[in-house]
Parts: C-alpha cells; structure tokens; sequence
C-alpha cells in the first residue's frame, strides 16, 4: 500500500511494513493451472440405427487413460417415415417447448454396472426443465437450431414418403449433466449410457397443415461428444496416493426421477392421493406437469395444461412442507411463484421462463382473470420446494422416506374444462458419486 499526495512536489510514501514493490509486478498467487491436455471426442452408439422403441448403447472405457470428461451432449439425426403422397406437409414436435428431446423416452446411465440415473418418461422431464428452467429467449434462438425448438418442418416433394434428416443436439441431466468435471481417470470400468426411443410416432411429432400421417421414426448418427482433459502423470499419481490413505472421491449432482399419476376420473373433478417410497437424504423440490391424454396417443401438439387444478401439497414423512393453498384457478401467480422455488429461481433476475412473452392481454368488459396466460393452457407445472437452505450451515434438501402427493380437480374453471389427464412428477434430488480407491463406485441417496 502507498500514500499518494497531489501536488508540485509529488512523492510516494513507501511504509516499511509494506513490500515496495507493486502488486502488478509480483508473482500470481491463485493456484497454477494444472498441465493438461483437450481433445474433443464423440463415442458412437454400440446399437446402430434404431427405430421407434429402439434402444441405443453408448460405453466411454474408464481408466488411467480416459482423463476428465466434460461438457457432454448427446447427437442424434432424426426422420419421420411412413408419410403418404402429401404436399407441402408439415410437422413439429411435441410438448411445451416442442424439442427434439421428445424422441427419447428413457436414459439410463451406468458407471461399472452401477445405475446412477434412470429417468423414465426423459421427454416430460426435458419438456418441463426446457419450459422453465431455460428462457424465451433461449428456445426462440439457440434452442431452435440445436433442439428444433418451435420450428415447423415442411415438406416439398409432392409424394413425398419421409421427412428430410435433421441432426439435434441435446444436453444430459443428472450426473452427466452436471457442470463439473467427472474423473473417469479413477473409475475402473465403462460408462454406459442407454437411450430408450419413443415407441410410437405419436409420441414425437404434432401434425401441422396437411396432416402427413407419420408411422415411423428413424434415429441414426447417435453420439456422445464431450470434451477429454487429459491431466498430467504426477497429477493423476498425487489424486491416486490420496485415495490409497481410504479417502474416497466425491461427486455430488443433481438426480432428475419422473414416476406417472394416472388421473382417470370423469370431468366432474376429483382428489388424487399418491404415496411413494422415496428414501433420499436430500429431496430438493417436487414438480408436476399434466398432458391431456388424448393427446399423448395422437398427432396431437400435447401441451402441459393446468386442467382446473385447484390442490396441490406435498407432505415428507407425514408433514406437510407447505401451508399455502396453490390453486391454478384462482391464484396462477402463487403456483408460478412456487414451481420457480422448486427450481431455485424464484425473482432470479439474470433468466426469464418461457411462458412470460405469451401471457395475452385480458380483453376489456370481459372481466376474466387472463393473468394466468398460455401459463395455464401450455406451459403448466405445480411445484413444492423442499430446500432448506442457509449461506452458513449449508443445508440443502430434506430428508425423505415417505412422500406424500394430494392433488384436487374442480370440474370446471371459467372457461377451461377438466379433462382426463396422466401427470408426471419430477422428482429433484441431492446424490453423491463416491469413487475409492479400486476404482469401485456407490450412490449416496
């Protein structure tokens, strides 16, 4: 530190307690860069083309050579097929945000036979973290390009029989989809990751002008791309002796589980109680999407509805985490306000969820409540969070074995009327990855 005065006869003052020399000029003090390598590589699926309920294997070696994987994605090319003489047809895809994810209905990761996450229904999980946990902004740009997010596809042959290809590129959740670096280089075994295709073109695509009828899916060209840091020898050697002592590695990420609540009551509305064995140290948030399902089993575009919901309350081993009453049809702003809890963004400023660019305006002398918005008709979710979280005692999730959903229908609400609906509940939790010293791997729940 120095004293500066300003004036004709300027001088620093240099005190003895302080090292004279300025701190542009000395040595950094942050940590060195470790000395490693990047290469960017793409595993091919084991499983070759597929077609609709088709299943693609793709296996990453572990070892001492495989380094540091990071920033993976998977790459997948997609036609429609069994298209009959329509022109100028054209097609998109299903759900909310109308991604190409909606071709997958399950991804399995394994790490040494070790199942560390396996999320059924994948396509409602990406519809529902697309809608809310990315922005407008990004699915009206990146997402279209990289997705096919909200893009119309045409058709330009007169018989034309199938769709042209296109190639997408899709993010990972859970442990592969977690932003640090996983160090297959103390894994002894293979990563394996299973993608599960939808089993019905209804379940993909939503017809748009001149219906094309497609019957069938075609998947080629499927990857997984990820950056390999390789890290230098005496790295390796200093993380590997520290093991040797019964330390053991730690990877902490998100798990993402999905399990279905089949709503089968006529339109009069009704009650739904779901009980399930979680058994988790860390459940994080609760989340629920509803599809019409009629349209999970026709061309149709399959948006996620709020269908008259007026309950929504999530008890943990018998207590009840939250004492406000969310109902879609009186309060769409309170139920919106906790979905964005759930995902840990409430009033995050830096980010905007999908539905705020299409909420219409109520009309006039109308005297409804159009606050709600496409909130209600397209991008719905309820959401519960159960974090418990302080910036000194960093508590994160709570501790659950027993969850307990109930939900409410009314029959109708102005003009929205109930409908038989499957629900799937997104499940948000804390896991751990812990890798000794053998190279053998456990999932802390």
């Amino acid at each position: 530190m120095s004293l500066h005065t300003v004036g004709s006869d300027t001088h620093y003052i240099l005190p003895a307690s302080f090292d004279s020399i300025p701190e542009a000029f000395r040595s950094n003090k942050t940590s060195k860069p470790i000395p490693c390598s990047l290469q960017t590589v793409n595993v091919p699926s084991l499983s070759g083309p597929q077609t609709l309920g088709g299943s693609s294997i793709i296996q990453v070696p572990c070892g001492a050579g495989a380094g540091i994987l990071m920033n993976p994605y998977i790459r997948f090319t997609v036609q429609m097929t069994g298209a009959g003489a329509v022109a100028n047809n054209s097609w998109s895809f299903k759900g909310a945000s109308q991604a190409a994810t909606a071709c997958i209905n399950r991804i399995s990761t394994y790490v040494n036979s070790v199942q560390i996450d396996n999320q059924q229904n994948a396509w409602a999980l990406y519809d529902t973290v697309l809608a809310h946990s990315t922005s407008a902004d990004w699915l009206n740009h990146d997402g279209t390009l990289m997705l096919g997010s909200g893009v119309v596809y045409y058709g330009t042959v007169a018989a034309q029989s199938n769709s042209q290809s296109y190639t997408f590129a899709a993010p990972l959740l859970g442990l592969l989809g977690s932003q640090q670096a996983s160090p297959l280089y103390l894994v002894n075994g293979t990563l394996q990751v299973q993608l599960d295709w939808a089993s019905s073109a209804y379940q993909v695509y939503t017809a748009g002008t001149n219906d094309p009828l497609f019957t069938g899916m075609n998947i080629t060209n499927v990857q997984l791309v990820y950056d390999k840091v390789m890290p230098e020898e005496a790295f390796v050697s200093k993380v590997r002796h520290d093991m040797m002592g019964g330390q053991k590695y730690v990877f902490g990420y998100t798990n993402f589980s999905t399990t279905v609540l089949p709503m089968t009551f006529g339109a009069g509305g009704g009650t739904l109680n779901l009980n399930y064995g979680l058994n988790v140290s860390s459940l994080r948030g609760v989340v629920m999407a509803q599809y019409p399902s009629s349209t999970l089993t026709t061309s149709g575009a399959a948006p996620s509805i709020s269908n008259c919901l007026n309950q929504f309350q999530v008890s943990l081993d018998g207590r009840l985490i939250s004492s406000l009453a969310l109902n879609s049809n009186t309060d769409p702003a309170l139920v919106f306000a906790e979905l964005q809890k759930a995902f840990g963004r409430i009033f995050d400023a830096s980010i905007t969820d999908l539905v705020v660019n299409t909420a219409p305006a109520a009309s006039a002398g109308s005297g409804s409540n159009a606050s709600g918005g496409s909130f209600l008709t397209n991008y719905f979710a309820a959401g519960a969070s159960c974090q418990r979280v302080n910036e000194g005692l960093c508590f994160q999730g709570s501790p659950c074995s027993i969850l307990n959903i109930q939900c409410g229908w009314a029959g109708t609400s102005g003009a929205i009327t109930q409908v038989s609906s499957t629900n799937y509940v997104i499940l948000i939790s804390d896991f751990q990855l812990l890798i000794d010293a053998t190279g053998s791997v456990e999932i802390v729940r």
